[in-house]
Order: C-alpha cells, then structure tokens, then sequence
C-alpha cells in the first residue's frame, strides 16, 4: 500500500520538459509526511487540458453517505479498481496523476518486531497513477475533491520492505491514462515498467542512523 507520501516542487531533474506536464508543478507546496485526508497536489483534466488541483487523499464516491469511507479509500488495489463499487465509476471516467518525490512504507523489524518506517525515493519526480472524484458535501470545504492511489505488487527496492507498491506511470503516458477506455487503461496499468533499481532507493527513517534497503 501507499500510506504516507512526499511531494516537493517538480522541475526538470536532467529531463526537459518535466516540469511543463501541467502548469503549476514547479509551484507544489513541499510537503514531506502526507497523511490519509489531508490534501495534495494532483495532475487531472476536466476537459480543458492537464492542471494541478489540490485534493483531499482518500476517494468519496459521489454515493458516500458517511466520510468514514475516506480513510479507507486512499488505495485501490490493481486487481479489483475496475469493478469495486468505490473506484469503478471513477476508474471509467476520473483518471489522475499523483506527482511524489517518495513514499513511506512500514516493514517488521527481525530484531524487535516493531514496525519500522522506510522512505522509498527516486532520483526525480515519481509519477503514481490516480482516480479523482469530483467535490463531496461530506468534506469540510464543499468544493474540495478527492483522490486515490493505484497499488500493485512490489518489485524491486521496494519488494524487500512491503509487498505493495503505487503504480508508477512514465511522463509521456499521462494523456493516455487519462482519457483511454476502461480496457486500455487497465493495460497500461498490467504494463506499467517501475523505476529500476538505479532510480529507486529506500533508507529507513527511524533509529540512530539509517540503513538503505538492497
């Protein structure tokens, strides 16, 4: 799963044109412990082009009738996106982006059992495939939206800390995903190439030093 991110201004990391996938990317608020509810900033179309709109993290369905859904929502797994009742509206229709300069994952220490954090980052903006829903009367500010991750199985650096991982899109796939039909979008979901390991790296967060993942 994905249950805390990091998000930082994006520019171009050696990789022109980045920053220009949507306007107001290099004007993300840094945030470095997003939590489940709180807002974040997500790449989407409503029809006029891509743009940078802040959500709130957790998908309400338009059919929600209590906010408690929202805790509950802030993933959906690859295997059953398309058909569970709380992502498949959006899954045909409100595709997004999550921009993010690493996640936290929580692995079981051998030593204690305790659960120990590990922050999962690249050398450039990850790019996790979304669903967005349109503005819940059950959220404080009536006009704030909201969104989800797309999770899949792990590989890689992150394999050796959980067994579930956001799924990552390339920049030059974001048009795609967002407005291809329900079965081309699952297949570019099957498809998606994770970061490799020279990208992607994991440190964990707590003790007296950290220590890289293999």
């Amino acid at each position: 799963m994905c249950g805390r991110f990091v998000q930082l201004p994006v520019i171009d990391f050696g990789q022109p044109g980045l920053a220009d996938l949507a306007p107001g990317l290099a004007e993300i608020q840094p945030s470095y412990n997003l939590a489940p509810t709180q807002r974040a900033s997500v790449i989407l179309d409503r029809g006029e082009g891509r743009q940078v709109t802040r959500l709130a993290w957790g998908l309400l369905p338009f059919w929600a009738k209590a906010k408690a859904i929202q805790g509950k929502a802030i993933n959906a797994r690859i295997e059953t996106v398309a058909e569970k009742p709380t992502f498949r509206t959006a899954f045909k229709k409100r595709r997004c982006v999550i921009p993010m300069a690493g996640y936290y994952e929580w692995s079981i220490s051998p030593e204690d059992g305790k659960k120990d954090p590990w922050l999962i980052h690249a050398t450039g903006p990850l790019l996790a495939a979304g669903l967005w829903e349109d503005t819940s009367p059950l959220l404080p500010d009536g006009n704030l939206g909201t969104f989800t991750i797309i999770t899949g199985d792990s590989s890689g650096v992150s394999a050796d800390i959980h067994d579930r991982m956001p799924v990552w899109l390339q920049a030059g796939q974001i048009d795609d995903w967002m407005a291809a039909g329900p079965d081309d979008a699952m297949a570019m979901l099957l498809a998606s190439t994770p970061p490799s390991m020279e990208q992607l790296c994991g440190w964990r967060v707590s003790g007296p030093s950290g220590k890289r993942a293999r």
